[in-house]
């Protein structure tokens, strides 16, 4: 049953990508390759292969060059696979637009090469070949034609002019570029009015007071002499950044690492800060921070509310100009929520309304940035829109944002993308029992097929949103939210639950952990007791049956229910902060 389930959905991504609709191709082979208990058989090998195609065709190299290493691994012959991971290593070699060394470039052409001429071995070895494999073979002369023509020239040549590229960036970039080059303010547009800009405008202020350092004159005591003297304000600005990430690290949120500089940390942007002052901080932190107060002491010279509106909304007749779909950029925002916020602010002056669908893209490539935009317009009330709503709204896979942020597997940070989306449908209302359904509708809602976020999550062996939908309370499958699930359902999820106890222990406490959330089982031992559990008295969402369990399970709990403390690591974090660009 579970292999004719398999087809079916097999052949619908394969229908999908032939129509270049590439992440709804992954989604159902994902699907596909979760129902199927022997990962090594043809039919998996078949729906990996396809799935690496896919990443190749949506120019992700890197995943490509992973998922070929691990299906070479079952088959070391599988020629295709060969052949994508030196296409994908000849891509990542000669990008002009990648930061890789000289080295890396050169590693990567050798290893093209070897990929390449290994295909075109095996290829010759096969005594019935058949006209896929003469294609097959020319496309890898092809390739070992161009690398031939790539010398070492070539690559220093490249690296050479991104040096000096990154150099002139750093030098002019982000909040003085814009001011230095005299644009032309398109003026407040009706539908982002600045009364909505209130909290991206304070971040655009925040990172003028960390990019600027003044001086001021003073009298000096003992000689009566005015003398200048550099002020406090970018080491108060990193203090203020601080108190922020710090807030937002902290239980419930967890929307930033509470280990700074240790581990990979979103990009700190004005929309992301945004996002981070306008759901997180209450008016209890606004008082004792006063981020206003200090915005405007640090800043009235520097910067005036028209030109950290028109910064914040990229607000320029040229930048607008230069960021038109003539000139090969989006013309909506599923193309531009994965990161062009100038393209972003563009479509919505021209009155574009795919807001979900650029929600999607967004959260499923892990780009923070447009997430953030996304989230910030409708928290605001954009065309009348409601989060949780567009939140729920589906592609034509029946994929809703949350479906797509539990299948997001290359960003690194898709835990970001979740919580962002829980924090958004909690913060769009403020009666504790609509609260409480808007998260569980959004966090449990199932597709069309029956797979709810955390069982897609738990198909796909997402480790890194397996984590995260255990800590923040959601369920394999939600009977309140999608009804009672049919038989041939609940036995394609029971089968996925047994592959993945099988999968280490790592991967069986997370399922365990999910399993209690769904079914009211112990967070520890994973036994359903005859008494009501108990919750966990910081984070009320572990469960326990005894004392017992919650100190045996406390060594591992603590990390994700412990209030967080952002390291005072300031100069990492201010030197991490993103300006905006034209």
């Amino acid at each position: 049953m579970s292999e004719d389930f398999a087809l079916r959905m097999k052949e619908q991504g394969n229908a999908l990508y032939r129509e270049k609709k590439y992440d709804d191709a992954l989604c159902c082979w994902g699907t596909a390759l979760g129902s199927l208990r022997d990962k090594t058989s043809p039919l998996a090998i078949t729906i990996r292969s396809n799935t690496i195609m896919a990443y190749l065709s949506s120019g992700l190299h890197e995943r490509v060059v992973k998922e070929s290493t691990l299906l070479l691994q079952v088959d070391p012959r599988h020629t295709k696979s060969l052949a994508r991971r030196g296409t994908a290593r000849e891509k990542l070699a000669s990008n002009r637009g990648s930061l890789a060394t000289f080295q890396q470039r050169k590693e990567f052409h050798n290893l093209a090469v070897e990929d390449m001429e290994k295909c075109i071995e095996i290829l010759n070895e096969e005594t019935d070949s058949d006209p896929g494999q003469e294609s097959l073979k020319r496309e890898c002369k092809k390739a070992l034609q161009r690398l031939s023509k790539l010398d070492d020239e070539y690559y220093t040549q490249i690296a050479e002019n991104l040096d000096n590229g990154v150099a002139k960036n750093t030098f002019d970039s982000g909040l003085r570029k814009y001011m230095a080059m005299n644009l032309t303010p398109l003026g407040e547009h009706p539908r982002i009015p600045k009364s909505s800009m209130r909290f991206e405008m304070l971040a655009v202020r925040l990172i003028a007071a960390l990019e600027f350092s003044q001086r001021i004159t003073i009298v000096d005591d003992e000689t009566g002499k005015l003398v200048s003297k550099a002020n406090d304000y970018v080491e108060r600005g990193k203090d203020i950044l601080n108190l922020i990430l710090t807030t937002v690290a902290q239980v419930p949120f967890c929307l930033f690492p509470s280990k700074g500089s240790s581990v990979r940390c979103p990009p700190i942007t004005v929309h992301l800060l945004a996002f981070y002052m306008r759901t997180c901080l209450s008016e209890k932190a606004w008082k004792e921070f006063k981020i206003e107060e200090f915005c405007e002491e640090a800043t009235t010279h520097i910067i005036t509310d028209d030109e950290a509106y028109a910064i914040a909304t990229h607000g320029y007749s040229e930048v607008q100009d230069r960021h038109n779909p003539l000139h090969g950029h989006g013309k909506t925002f599923a193309q531009s929520a994965r990161g062009c916020m100038p393209c972003c602010f563009r479509l919505t002056r021209e009155g574009a309304k795919d807001w979900a669908a650029g929600l999607q893209q967004a959260v499923h490539f892990g780009k923070i940035e447009g997430a953030a935009f996304v989230l910030n317009r409708l928290l605001e009330g954009i065309d009348g829109k409601s989060v949780v709503p567009t939140m729920l709204e589906s592609d034509e896979a029946g994929c809703n944002s949350m479906m797509h942020a539990a299948n997001d597997m290359t960003s690194g940070f898709s835990w970001l993308s979740i919580r962002m989306l829980v924090q958004a449908a909690s913060f769009s209302t403020s009666d504790p029992n609509e609260k409480e359904m808007a998260v569980r509708t959004v966090l449990n809602k199932a597709d069309n097929f029956g797979f709810t976020p955390a069982l897609a999550s738990c198909s796909l062996m997402n480790h890194a949103t397996m984590e995260v939908f255990a800590q923040v309370g959601a369920r394999l499958y939600d009977k309140k939210i999608n009804g009672r699930a049919a038989t041939k359902l609940m036995k394609a999820h029971d089968m996925i639950m047994g592959q993945l106890d099988c999968m280490g222990e790592d991967i069986a406490n997370l399922t365990r952990a999910l399993k209690s959330t769904s079914d009211e089982l112990c967070s520890y031992c994973g036994r359903s007791p005859e008494k009501k559990l108990l919750s966990c008295g910081r984070c009320f969402l572990a469960k326990y049956c005894s004392g017992v369990c919650q100190k045996k399970h406390y060594k591992k709990h603590k990390f994700v229910c412990s209030s967080a403390k952002v390291d005072q690591d300031l100069d990492w974090f201010a030197s991490n902060v993103s300006a905006p660009r034209p």
